[in-house]
Formats: structure tokens, C-alpha cells, sequence
């Protein structure tokens, strides 16, 4: 009996030698390199880069009506810019916790642009950018002067040289909603659907 008791201690001694010897021999875990720290760092940088202080600016005009204006002093083209509006204009609608928006068209007398009528059978959600059309002012190079541009006048865009000019502001009213959004309002913007088609096309303007 002593003599199978000393045995087991004997053996169960060898194991736990062996097993400290195993783990002393193990080489040490290789720590986290500086490019993959980097590269995961990347992975969580938001697909729109935040703008610049004063680029986009948002005032409260009632309970559901906000006033927004994009400013810059770098001309890309029309589209690009008033795409990054109509994007803000979505990402809004879901900060305030609404679902949809419609955009009040700022007209003045003289205005020869037919009013857009409602059409059930049209495109749906994001489909009418089209009708997403806010109003412009500028500066050119040279001039002190702000010149203004309405989609709704029957002109051409800036007729003077886009190259020249040095400061530019596009707005636009719009109306928040939640509920089922008005389909055949052409005016009508699901902000979902509006974020999920731009996200990967626009960019703040300088």
C-alpha cells in the first residue's frame, strides 16, 4: 500500500514538472501590430465625412418645419452639392425620430416653373430627386454682391462661370412626418431610402 502511494506521488510529481517545463518553453503571444490597430480603427470612420464647422446649418421654423443651408466656398457642380442637401435633409428626418419629409418649394411671383401635381402612379421614396430642387446664392470672383438663382424662374443655372465663383449657399424649407408617408406626393421623401441611395455619393462641400 505505501509502496503504490509512493509511486502515484512519484508520477504525479513527474507530470507537474513536465507540464511547468511546457508552458515555460511556450513561446509568448505576438502582440497586436500598429497596422491592424489602424485598419480596424478605419472599419468604424463614418461613410460620409463630418463637415466642416458652418458647411451645413439647420433652424427650427415650428414644430415640424426646419430651414437648411449648405454653404462652401469650393464650386464642385449642382448636382454634387445639392445631393449632400438633400442627404442632411434625410439624416435630420431620422435624428428628430420622423420617417419622411416633404420639401416646401420657395417660389416668388414670376416663377414660371409648372407646380409639380400629385401622381400616384410615379416613382416612390427616394425615387424623385428630381423634384428635390432648393434655391441658390453666390458670390463671383471680383464682386461683393450675392446673386440668387431660383429652380423655379425658367433660367439657366448660374450663368456666370461656375470656375469663378468664391461663395455659395443652397437652401431649402422642409416639413418632418411620421406614419405612412403621401406616395403620390412627388415633394414626398422617405429619409430611409433617401440616406440608403446617397450615402455613397456625397461628401461635404468646402
Amino acid at each position: 500500500m505505501k509502496r503504490s502511494f509512493l509511486i502515484g506521488f512519484i508520477l504525479a510529481g513527474l507530470c507537474t514538472s513536465a507540464g511547468i517545463s511546457i508552458a515555460a518553453e511556450a513561446p509568448p503571444a505576438a502582440p497586436t501590430s500598429g497596422p491592424v490597430k489602424l485598419a480596424q480603427a478605419s472599419d468604424n470612420l463614418p461613410m460620409v465625412p463630418p463637415a466642416k464647422p458652418g458647411v451645413f446649418t439647420v433652424q427650427k421654423r415650428g414644430d415640424s418645419r426646419f430651414h437648411l443651408v449648405v454653404a462652401g466656398h469650393k464650386f464642385t457642380t449642382r448636382d454634387d452639392i445639392e445631393k449632400y442637401l438633400a442627404y442632411r435633409a434625410a439624416e435630420l428626418t431620422m435624428e428628430q425620430k420622423a420617417t419622411w419629409f416633404t420639401l416646401v418649394e420657395t417660389r416668388t411671383k414670376g416663377d414660371t416653373a409648372p407646380l409639380p401635381e400629385r401622381d400616384p402612379a410615379g416613382l416612390r421614396y427616394s425615387f424623385r430627386m428630381e423634384y428635390f430642387r432648393p434655391v441658390w446664392r453666390y458670390k463671383s470672383s471680383g464682386s461683393s454682391t450675392w446673386k440668387t438663382w431660383s429652380p423655379f424662374a425658367g433660367t439657366a443655372f448660374i450663368s456666370d462661370d461656375a470656375k469663378s465663383i468664391t461663395d455659395f449657399e443652397v437652401s431649402a424649407d422642409i416639413v418632418l412626418h411620421k406614419g405612412q408617408m403621401d406616395d403620390a406626393n412627388p415633394l414626398a421623401f422617405e429619409a430611409r431610402a433617401v440616406s440608403d441611395l446617397l450615402i455613397n455619393q456625397v461628401s461635404p462641400p468646402e
